[in-house]
């Protein structure tokens, strides 16, 4: 059985949060320019998706305490892949490939190699599970 690790959790939900924001920057600026919202539908399917994965996680109980609280997402590798490949229209190759292309930008980050977290075999995880 695949799984992910938490790391690995984070940059899905991140990156979802990132294409959401291109999304939105792309209505707005369709918008005032008169041509309305040509990313609407791509923008609201995201937006459920990232939704979706934000319902599925788990805090400790009780107060709060800096550096002590644990935190996780309790989402699959089934609902990851639903979160990438769940799109109605041509997006969802789009959404795929910018999936790929940001896991290999993270194999070379310092920071992220790092984490818990196996870039180089994501994408391949996700999309063909």
């Amino acid at each position: 059985m695949q799984i992910l690790t938490q790391h690995e959790k984070d940059f899905v939900v991140e990156f979802l949060a990132d294409v959401l924001h291109g999304l939105t920057i792309n209505n707005v600026l369709s918008r005032q320019e008169g041509n309305g919202f040509v990313r609407m539908q791509d923008a609201q399917e995201v937006l459920g998706n990232l939704e979706m994965l934000y319902n599925k996680h788990s805090e400790d109980e009780g107060d709060w305490i800096a550096g002590e609280t644990v935190a996780k997402w309790t989402f699959t590798l089934d609902d990851a892949q639903t979160a990438l490949r769940s799109y109605d229209t041509e997006y969802r190759d789009c959404i795929v490939e910018q999936f790929e292309d940001a896991c290999e930008a993270a194999c070379t980050d310092a920071d992220k190699v790092l984490l818990n977290a196996d870039y180089t075999t994501l994408a391949d995880r996700i999309n063909n599970y």
